[in-house]
């Protein structure tokens, strides 16, 4: 099975599960370097992703109005535990972006409601659900960042 990089990785195992893993192994004098490596990896990708975009937008993400598309933690499921996205939107808002979020299966999150796709500066797909409008995407700002690898004519990792 072929991994591709993402925003990161959610869910109620895979950000979970490594961590007791090797907190467990760690008490019984077997370190697991690998996975705290990995783990480090996967919870630094988010923070990346918005550097990343921030980059490409002039250093500078104060006042710019970004969309991020899709909450849930991966495709075709409204399940937002441990969603990368919370990490992407909480750091580009840190940053002085004005944010709003889109996601097809999840209609509300954190007290906010899903936006329409449109009128951003920037949009970052974070999950891609198969019934995302790809061109409304596309349409929805002049810079589109993907971290899915799956939006043609989107920036990418």
């Amino acid at each position: 099975m072929k991994f591709n990089p993402s925003a990161g990785v959610g869910g109620h195992c895979i950000p979970v599960d490594p961590t007791y893993l090797a907190h467990v192994a760690e008490q019984l004098g077997a370190p697991s370097t690998f996975i705290e490596r990995a783990n480090e990896v996967n919870l630094e990708m988010p923070l990346y992703i918005v550097d990343r975009v921030q980059a490409d937008n002039g250093g500078s993400l104060k006042g710019k109005r970004i969309i991020v598309v899709g909450v849930a933690y991966k495709p075709n499921v409204a399940d937002v535990r441990e969603t990368p996205a919370e990490i992407v939107i909480d750091e580009l808002r840190r940053r002085g972006a004005d944010v709003t979020w889109h996601d097809d299966v999840v209609g509300s999150w954190r007290g906010e409601q899903s936006s329409p796709l449109g009128g951003a500066d920037i949009a970052i797909v974070v999950t891609l659900h198969s019934v995302v409008d790809v061109p409304g995407v596309m349409a929805s700002a002049p810079y589109v960042f993907d971290t899915t690898g799956k939006v043609k004519g989107a920036k990418t990792l």
